[in-house]
């Protein structure tokens, strides 16, 4: 199971309506994790809540929805693929590094 873990780091506003979130996700799964960050200018700027009342999760909701096509939310859906990626690709040693040996293998 791959757990998102949206932060809404900005927002911009036109009087009491929002217009743009800056945002940053992690999503982790049992073995990895992976990062991405954005902007997102809504393209449903109609005001359904005073500003002071709107909630970080309000937000998210907002951009998941805007950003969902026939049910697959692209953002988590790039994030969901990195993860599967990490898990086929076996991680090689960096040539530019020295090699690490375990003592009991020698």
């Amino acid at each position: 199971m791959i757990n998102y873990e949206w932060k809404i780091t900005e927002i911009t506003a036109d009087d009491e309506l929002i217009t743009h979130a800056k945002y940053h996700i992690v999503a982790n799964d049992e073995e990895n994790s992976v990062e991405t960050e954005g902007n997102w200018w809504f393209s449903d700027k109609i005001l359904n809540k005073p500003l002071a009342d709107i909630k970080e999760e309000d937000i998210v909701l907002w951009i998941t929805n805007e950003t969902t096509i026939n049910g697959v939310c692209h953002i988590t859906n790039n994030l969901k693929n990195q993860l599967t990626s990490l898990k086929i690709n076996k991680k090689a040693q960096l040539p530019w590094q020295p090699l690490k040996i375990n003592i009991g293998e020698i």
